[in-house]
């Protein structure tokens, strides 16, 4: 995990980031490392920069070599509009061959294919249990799958194909499904219990669940959030992606929201990853607090019907399940709205007149906060290290305020000579 902020106003649009990273995967003595980098320059034209969260690479691939090629691919490109830059990136991802090879993604096929096959037959066998009960005859659990399967199928194609992924591909695997066949066969044979299934179906199904619900079968996500100013934009904005990784050839990615500064819409602080604290400064209250809310609120709602029915006042189940749901949605937006009102509201109004320098202020000390609170409560270590902080102007471009190297510029002028000869 990691903690990020994006803070926005008309004079520039501020990063800051930790420096935290799991560098070994789960289990119960996972490894931090405190020096990862998570702002990149997008552009030499110092306008945009890119902040990661998540994963901290994309199909094996460290996202710092992917933007940096990105960055070179571009070269002296510009956009004007921010969001440009996000589709041109995940343009550049799309089916790359020298990041990507080729036969890779078609190794990745094969993982995803049988990582959708273990996740059919689980969710058939949730759905009915005697198929993997060899007490059953094989005629009757034959049709438990059948009729699990169809329906699995019905649901996947009501959903249809995963934008940005293409119906074509799919359809090209469907109508050569051989050797998917007999992959699926071979694991069929190897396991007794999966006797009733059909070989052909399953198959069909398993590419069909890597189109249309392709983050069941993808092994991680990343979030990015491109941000900064576009060739036509006096104002700054963000956009957030996040994404998942090739299927086939293609990326899967999705858009997880954006914002852009205009004369009506002032400023905006958006916290990326671990944001419990950032929440409580901007919203007057965190994800923990929410739910106790939500949770009492039900609670609360609940005991009203069970003292009316001490009462001999009982209301039918169906009416009783329409009021509660009823009152607890309007009593969370109207909590929320009064939270908002008394801080977000008022905070907006400060951020708006904020100078850069303060607004970089305002984002270390957050991450800051979020960092101590990690140390505190938590055995874990998923936020932490230096906070790299950086600001985008619209005259100044992107300038680092605090920043960290894994080595000493001093001794290292040629590199320094090597940058100044590239923006020459």
């Amino acid at each position: 995990m990691t903690s990020e902020v994006l803070i926005l106003n008309k004079r520039a649009v501020v990063l800051g980031a930790d420096s935290a990273v799991t560098t070994s995967g789960g289990g119960d003595h996972p490894r931090y490392s405190k020096t990862a980098n998570k702002i990149f320059e997008l552009t030499k034209l110092g306008s945009v920069a890119a902040a990661i969260y998540g994963s901290a690479s994309i199909d094996q691939v460290p996202w710092e070599i992917v933007l940096k090629l990105f960055r070179q691919h571009l070269s002296t490109t510009s956009f004007s509009q921010l969001d440009e830059y996000a589709t041109a990136l995940a343009a550049f991802l799309d089916g790359n061959d020298v990041l990507f090879p080729a036969p890779l993604r078609a190794g990745w096929v094969e993982d995803q294919f049988d990582n959708a096959l273990v996740e059919i037959t689980k969710h058939i066998a949730s759905n009915a249990p005697g198929l993997e009960d060899l007490s059953i005859p094989l005629a009757d659990r034959k049709r438990l799958w059948k009729e699990q399967a169809e329906a699995l199928e019905t649901t996947l194609d009501r959903r249809g194909v995963a934008a940005p992924l293409s119906q074509g591909r799919l359809d090209e695997l469907l109508a050569n499904l051989g050797p998917w066949v007999q992959r699926a066969q071979n694991q069929i044979n190897a396991e007794p219990i999966l006797e009733p299934i059909d070989s052909a179906h399953i198959a069909a199904l398993g590419h069909k669940l890597r189109y249309n619900l392709p983050e069941m079968v993808l092994p991680g996500r990343s979030g990015i959030a491109v941000t900064g100013y576009g060739d036509t934009q006096i104002f700054p904005a963000f956009t957030r992606l996040e994404v998942f990784g090739h299927v086939g050839d293609e990326l899967y990615f999705t858009s997880a929201g954006n914002f852009e500064v205009t004369h009506t819409s002032i400023a905006m602080i958006q916290p990326l990853a671990q944001s419990s604290m950032i929440d409580m400064f901007t919203d007057g209250f965190g994800q923990s607090l929410e739910l106790i809310i939500n949770e009492k609120s039900r609670s609360a709602i609940a005991d009203v019907f069970s003292k009316l029915d001490a009462k001999g006042i009982g209301v039918p189940p169906d009416l009783k399940q329409e009021i509660s749901a009823s009152c607890h949605e309007s009593f969370t937006m109207e909590w929320k709205k009064a939270n908002w009102q008394e801080n977000f509201n008022p905070l907006v109004g400060v951020l708006q007149s904020l100078s850069v320098g303060e607004m970089a202020h305002l984002a270390e000390s957050l991450l800051g906060l979020q960092s101590l609170k990690e140390r505190v409560t938590s055995a874990s270590e998923t936020v932490g290290g230096p906070i790299d902080v950086a600001a985008i102007t619209k005259g100044e471009g992107l300038v680092w305020i605090k920043r960290k190297h894994y080595f000493d510029p001093d001794l290292n002028l040629r590199f320094a000579a090597r940058l100044n000869k590239s923006f020459d």
